[in-house]
């Protein structure tokens, strides 16, 4: 499973990077920090970051210049990149953020938990996912 982590949080993406460390995951984990950058890396790739296939997008809802609604709404109407695997992981736990999300065919919506148990416990159930779930094309 390599990852495209669209995190504008410093923290929050240390804490992810750590925790799959921890896990001994060997996957590749590449850092957007909003929807304008994630889009920028799925169409054009960038050289010096470049995005192993096949990939699943852990998307944070509240950043700068593209929200995670709106770098989702974008990527589900973009050819090549439409089917690609989507997880919400965000703070808010908002009915209105869940429904959005859904609406816009994310595949999962994570609150971001509180501690590293807690995030292992999420790293492990999106590992799991992952081994069951068809590649996509």
């Amino acid at each position: 499973m390599n990852i495209l982590l669209v995190e504008d949080d410093d923290i929050s993406a240390e804490i992810l990077k750590r925790g799959l460390k921890k896990m001994g995951a060997t996957n590749s984990l590449v850092r957007a920090r909003d929807g304008v950058e994630a889009l920028q890396l799925l169409t054009e790739g960038l050289e010096d970051q470049p995005l192993p296939t096949p990939f699943v997008i852990l998307l944070d809802i509240n950043m700068p210049r593209m929200n995670g609604h709106e770098f989702l709404k974008t990527l589900r109407t973009t050819e090549g990149i439409k089917d690609a695997r989507v997880f919400v992981f965000t703070t808010s736990n908002s009915k209105e953020d869940v429904g959005l999300a859904y609406e816009q065919h994310a595949n999962g919506y994570i609150v971001k938990p509180n501690c590293s148990s807690d995030l292992q416990e999420v790293l492990d159930t999106l590992q799991r996912f992952w081994d069951i779930s068809e590649n996509p094309k």
